[in-house]
């Protein structure tokens, strides 16, 4: 046995020890010795990825649902940089991921030998941390090798959580025995525990700091919730009923769909239209828990109009206020903070001469939805399908044991104004973090597999473009994704940006027109297509794909041209309403 093999089987059995359930791997021959340790370990779950990029969002996707790093194996050369896009994301958004990259040995670098490029701190800052031990041998100790996995999956979730980068020079041959004909003397122990057992570090809850800020809350406030722990969720949920202020729920929050998020203002967004009596309302406090909020209105309203007390709760020491008007931030564990907040509200008998406005903004937020039923309900007849409509539909019939995975530019954006409140409780998630639109197939599938649900995965053509190879991954994978594609026939998000009054330039610059559709590429992986065309058709296509537990594609034909007019028409049925409660 060499000392490649060896340190393939240990570094993988050392992973597994640790409850690695994912092992996304991309053929190459440098990666050998990690590749074939995969395939020889019962325990190591391999994701088999034809492409790095596709495979690094697959993982990203994964660790998402699970929480737990999953772990990427390349070759060397341009294949680790193709993992550069996923990292960045994981970085943004906190997501444990474990990059092992295979290298040519120092011998070959800088000598123009073929695959060889410098693969030192290739992430620069996007992770937690680089090592590189050096060529396996007899020079690097077994107890280090371990020692150095060990500390490497910690780092992916401590005292931040993201990416770790470890790079392995491997020499030729990957098979053979070793240089002196020995055998390697050092075997893992039996017991199947970690060479390494590392204590889960744990936050002090600065208990006098929630006592204070429970006591001296204002009558008037506002509970803003952005991407928070899914573990959490329940305890989020108590702390919005007890406190019970006006609840804004982002998107990502996993709060923003379903009914179960007590006092939520499903509408927020419409109602902090600049036009609208409703931004002006005054409140005195935001307490903002957890990741930065979708809302450019909201975001906005920070900035110009900003509450005299305003908290951000988060389970990190990182900047994310971009509005730079939060005073006080508590850096506490988010599910510990709502349970111990929740108790000292119980305890609280104090009474306001103000009372919260909670119903003001329930009453006003019927409104939105009611003028959003009307519209909806007098277009689903209509031959062209418009976005606001299908994501209104979609958003409602949803079935509760799927999952709802949001792509970025325009899709986003319009389930965060018009999903509707009436649907199921799904887990949801998005990339948000850099908000790039690469690789978002590749992340529903992983997602999909980490959660072991069915996904229901909606985005723009430019992104199902972006990421055609990740079809085959819809095609394999074993439970049910329904891919849901806006084709606008360019970059709709675009049509809302003053540019696009520059026609001269817009519509070639901007706009990138195409003439593609998506059957060629799903009848190609022989997945079923759709091409409904009116709502009422979408939804019978859509049920019926998720009663027969398959994988299905539907392609919604819209005009982006007609977006803006669509908002605005909408906009100005929603100026002329009444908010003000009778």
């Amino acid at each position: 046995m060499n000392w490649n093999k060896c340190w393939g089987e240990w570094i993988i059995e050392e992973l597994v020890r640790h409850d690695t359930e994912c092992f996304c791997i991309s053929p190459g021959s440098r990666s050998t010795p990690l590749t074939s340790a995969v395939a020889a370990n019962p325990r190591a779950n391999a994701v088999i990825c034809y492409d790095e990029r596709a495979a690094a969002y697959y993982a990203l996707g994964h660790a998402r649902a699970t929480g737990l790093p999953a772990v990427l194996i390349c070759t060397s050369g341009t294949a680790a940089a193709n993992y550069l896009p996923a990292v960045i994301e994981a970085s943004v958004e906190q997501i444990p991921l474990l990059l092992m990259t295979a290298d040519r040995p120092p011998e070959l670098q800088d000598t123009g030998a073929n695959q060889a490029v410098n693969q030192t701190h290739l992430f620069g800052t996007h992770v937690r941390w680089y090592f590189d031990p050096g060529c396996p041998g007899s020079e690097f100790s077994a107890e280090a090798l371990l020692t150095t996995i060990d500390h490497a999956i910690f780092k992916t979730h401590f005292p931040l959580s993201g990416p770790v980068h470890l790079n392995f020079p491997f020499r030729e041959p990957f098979f053979d025995i070793d240089d002196h004909g020995k055998k390697v003397q050092y075997k893992l122990t039996s017991d199947k525990k970690t060479y390494v057992r590392n204590s889960v570090p744990r936050k002090i809850m600065p208990v006098d700091e929630i006592k204070e800020l429970i006591k001296n809350r204002p009558g008037s406030g506002i509970l803003s919730i952005g991407r928070v722990p899914r573990d959490s969720l329940d305890s989020v949920r108590m702390l919005a009923a007890e406190l019970d202020w006006p609840v804004f729920a982002d998107i990502t929050a996993g709060l923003r769909l379903g009914n179960k998020c007590p006092n939520r203002i499903t509408y927020y967004d419409q109602l902090l239209y600049e036009e609208l009596d409703t931004v002006n309302w005054e409140t005195e406090a935001i307490w903002h828990i957890g990741f930065p909020p979708t809302s450019k209105r909201w975001l906005t309203c920070w900035v110009q109009k900003p509450a005299p007390q305003m908290v951000w709760i988060a389970d990190h020491s990182e900047r994310h206020d971009q509005s730079n008007h939060f005073r006080w931030k508590i850096e506490t564990d988010i599910d510990e903070f709502c349970h111990y907040a929740v108790n000292v509200l119980k305890l609280e008998k104090k009474k306001y001469k103000r009372k919260s406005k909670k119903e003001d903004w329930l009453y006003a937020s019927k409104i939105v939805e009611n003028l959003m039923d009307e519209h909806i309900n007098s277009n689903v007849e209509k031959k062209q399908i418009d976005e606001f409509c299908l994501v209104r539909r979609l958003t409602e019939i949803i079935p509760e044991d799927f999952a709802f995975f949001i792509g970025n530019s325009l899709p986003v954006r319009v389930v965060d104004m018009f999903g509707s409140g009436k649907g199921a409780d799904v887990a949801t998630a998005l990339n948000r973090g850099a908000s790039g639109i690469d690789g978002l197939i590749a992340s529903a599938c992983g997602y999909s597999a980490g959660l072991k649900q069915p996904v229901t995965l909606l985005i723009g053509d430019l992104s199902a473009i972006h990421d055609l190879n990740s079809f085959k991954m819809i095609a394999e994978s074993e439970m049910p994704v329904l891919l849901v594609i806006i084709n606008n026939h360019g970059g709709g998000i675009f049509s809302f940006l003053p540019i696009s009054r520059q026609k001269e330039m817009f519509e070639m610059f901007y706009g990138t027109p195409h003439n593609l559709d998506f059957r060629a590429i799903s009848e190609m992986f022989e997945l079923e297509y759709h091409r409904p065309e009116s709502i009422n058709s979408f939804e019978e296509a859509f049920l019926m794909s998720t009663q027969k537990n398959k994988s299905a594609v539907f392609e919604i034909i819209t005009k982006r041209d007609q977006n803006p007019k669509q908002l605005d028409e909408f906009k100005k049925k929603l100026m002329k309403c009444d908010f003000r409660p009778k």
